[in-house]
């Protein structure tokens, strides 16, 4: 049930008829009313479940965001009014709730994301924020006022949000080639040309101010992708992904006819409780005598000695962590524009953008946890690098001694941390896994330099190897040693840290 204030409020916002949108004379003050009431909702996050049961997003916000965009009080304040609805539920309620009341208000609000995400996966909605992000970049520093980089950085955050929302895979049931709707909304910010932008964003060292942003934003869109597979897409293998996939569905095929096969030899005219009693040699029983099996001999393949027997429970702590990321593969047009997008990002934008986001994660002028987005571009383009056609010119900002010993510095740490904070030990381990892996394609990208057939390559791999390490000390007396690290880290993939990044200065103050 909509509070009546809610109710009133959205009731004055205006109308849609057709496809025109008309907007109420008190529009503007309506969208300040309902950022009001999101400052004041309370812990279970009432006021923000209400407008998303609303549908006050797909039905008022985004035609306003479109049609209305020439008024411009209305377009910043409603622009600031998507960013919090939008808003990570993960933000919203500092973690998954435990408690089952609290975690039905968490997956609530997530499913109003994912609605919500639906809804920007148009080029009409890109198109609007590309050309407001344009017309801002166009401005030099000298003619930007603080309002100016507010928008710009509000508006960052509402794709980033958008972006951030996860899959239902349940609702969606996507299959490899099948555009999900993430693939919807890539495709949508690339006809926009919202792309183009992050790319300058991410190249010019006159907004290195945003290159967090960018960089988490990236991070997003790849959030499913493999970067071996990503080089390939285009270069002859599409033969070889339908012959496999032709395979795959021929041994389906084989399995269910299998299946079927069995159920019906199962099926008798009459059942029988004869079924006779077996001997099978070579498998011992309790005793040193062959086992005997006293059911069918369709039954044999499914025996085990474990049958009957009550599952030992496993500690929680003890658990094997859940896999958060699941790759797929996603539909060719997609594929061959984040691919294209790699390549771009390689030629004119890796450098520049690792070297400005590894000077603010060393300033500390970044948020904790952000040198996990710095480990998982250095692990995927290095790694799309190398797979495509090699050129470490495009990767040298991170190949030094000093990448090396940055990343062991954080595994060193992300150990150190597992071992003391037992309550977060799973996120702990999942940092280390992701420095775990930059760790890993730093020495593919040295490997692939020495069997290189450039001498030049070859020398410079050489330097790498025989230059000494910083005299920095190392922060942890429970170092061991590098392989001991790959026996204590679950082999989950994952993307970045699976939190999102939160900028107290560019969120409205609702």
């Amino acid at each position: 049930m909509m509070n009546c204030e809610l109710l009133a409020t959205c009731s004055a916002l205006g109308y849609l008829e057709g496809d025109t949108y008309h907007k109420e004379p008190d529009c503007l003050e309506s969208v300040k009313d309902l950022i009001r009431y999101l400052r004041h909702e309370d812990e279970t996050r009432d006021v923000r479940q209400q407008l998303g049961a609303a549908q006050i997003l797909q039905s008022d916000l985004l035609p306003i965001l479109i049609q209305h965009r020439q008024d411009q009080p209305l377009f910043d304040a409603v622009i600031r009014l998507m960013v919090n609805l939008t808003q990570p539920a993960l933000l919203c309620f500092g973690s998954v709730p435990k408690e089952p009341s609290f975690r039905h208000h968490f997956l609530q609000v997530l499913s109003y994301l994912q609605a919500y995400k639906e809804a920007f996966a148009s080029e009409k909605a890109f198109g609007v924020l590309s050309e407001t992000l344009y017309k801002l970049l166009q401005l030099g520093w000298e003619e930007r006022q603080e309002e100016d980089n507010l928008l710009i950085e509000r508006i960052l955050l509402l794709i980033r949000n958008i972006l951030h929302v996860p899959a239902d895979l349940d609702q969606e049931k996507r299959i490899d080639d099948d555009a999900s709707v993430h693939d919807q909304l890539l495709w949508a910010i690339h006809l926009s040309g919202l792309d183009d932008l992050l790319l300058f964003l991410a190249s010019s060292s006159a907004e290195q101010q945003w290159s967090l942003h960018v960089l988490e934003i990236v991070s997003l869109m790849f959030r499913d992708q493999n970067p071996e597979q990503l080089a390939g897409v285009g270069q002859g293998r599409l033969a070889q992904e339908r012959n496999t996939d032709v395979a795959e569905l021929e041994a389906l095929r084989q399995r269910e006819m299998a299946e079927k096969k069995t159920r019906a030899l199962q099926r008798g005219n009459r059942h029988s409780r004869f079924g006779g009693s077996y001997i099978v040699q070579g498998l011992k029983s309790i005793g040193e005598r062959d086992l005997i099996f006293h059911k069918g001999l369709h039954n044999l393949q499914n025996y085990s000695s474990d049958l009957g027997k009550q599952p030992r429970r496993v500690p929680k702590r003890r658990q094997a962590a859940r896999e958060l990321s699941i790759q797929r593969r996603s539909a060719l047009n997609v594929r061959l524009f984040l691919r294209d997008f790699c390549s771009e990002f390689l030629e004119n934008c890796y450098n520049r953008l690792m070297g400005s986001v590894k000077d603010h994660l060393l300033r500390e002028k970044a948020q904790q946890h952000d040198e996990t987005y710095y480990m998982w571009a250095l692990a995927f383009f290095m790694a799309f690098n190398r797979a495509a056609s090699f050129r470490p010119g495009l990767v040298s900002e991170t190949l030094s001694v000093r990448t090396f010993h940055f990343i062991e510095q954080n595994l060193t740490n992300y150990y150190e941390m597992m071992l003391t904070d037992r309550k977060e030990a799973a996120s702990w381990a999942r940092r280390m896994h992701l420095a775990l892996k930059a760790y890993q394609e730093l020495l593919a990208t040295v490997n692939e330099m020495d069997m290189s057939p450039d001498e030049a390559v070859r020398e410079s791999s050489r330097i790498i190897k025989s230059e000494p390490w910083p005299s920095l000390p190392l922060p942890s007396p429970y170092y061991q040693s590098f392989h001991s690290f790959l026996l204590l880290i679950p082999r989950q993939h994952i993307l970045c840290d699976g939190v999102p990044r939160t900028v107290p200065g560019a969120l409205p103050k609702v």
